[in-house]
């Protein structure tokens, strides 16, 4: 990657779940008025300062909660202007490349259609499958959860198995509450994903040298 497009990277904040504090490469350098003068994230949610200074939502409630009433950068006591809602409308129409430009991702976009990207058209954006440890599209993940079959099956010992299933019980709660606040496309892979958890939890085959197989049976149905 040539130093131009490396001197245009910045991490940013509120543009999809995705892209969220992830590092993002601009196509051109951004203003001092388009990233956070405190943190240089460039964010969704900035106010702009009476000292004329653009701070983000995150370092304004740390500043909050620290009892901060002045600038960290001029230490002018602060009033917050409007402005944020012509920020965001401007930056989410920056160009921007695509996050894994560097694992042959073409995609050059804006930035508030760079989440869509990621999650419906990068071939370049893999994750793991939890079921056969196969890196997938994410775009395809849906799709695959539907039609692997996972693995043949798994040989541990009992205290090793007994460690997984309680990981993923919590891991099943965890995502069970998350799909009260995420999108439905979002919701449809974690509800998938949730499936699957429960589908490995009766495929584990828990044996400890003599122990019975109803220990497996004792722990799956918890």
């Amino acid at each position: 990657m040539d130093d131009k497009r490396h001197g245009c990277r910045y991490r940013v904040c509120g543009f999809g779940n995705h892209i969220e504090q992830e590092t993002v490469e601009f196509k051109e350098k951004l203003n001092a008025m388009q990233a956070c003068s405190w943190c240089g994230v460039v964010s969704a949610k900035s106010k702009c300062l009476s000292c004329m200074h653009m701070v983000c939502q995150e370092c304004l409630e740390d500043a909050t909660k620290a009892g901060v009433t002045s600038c960290w950068i001029d230490k002018e006591k602060f009033d917050l202007k409007d402005g944020g809602d012509q920020l965001q409308h401007a930056l989410g129409k920056k160009i921007v490349h695509c996050t894994n430009a560097d694992n042959g991702c073409a995609y050059t976009g804006s930035l508030r259609d760079l989440d869509s990207h990621l999650s419906k058209g990068c071939t370049s954006y893999l994750t793991e499958c939890f079921e056969c440890a196969e890196r997938v599209p994410f775009k395809d993940l849906v799709s695959h959860f539907r039609t692997c079959e996972g693995v043949a099956g798994v040989l541990l010992r009992g205290t090793d198995g007994r460690s997984i299933l309680d990981d993923i019980r919590n891991a099943s709660k965890e995502l069970e509450q998350a799909l009260t606040s995420t999108s439905s496309d979002v919701r449809d892979a974690v509800g998938l994903f949730t499936k699957q958890l429960e589908n490995l939890r009766g495929q584990l085959t828990v044996r400890s040298g003599g122990q019975a197989d109803n220990e497996k049976s004792e722990y799956c149905n918890q």
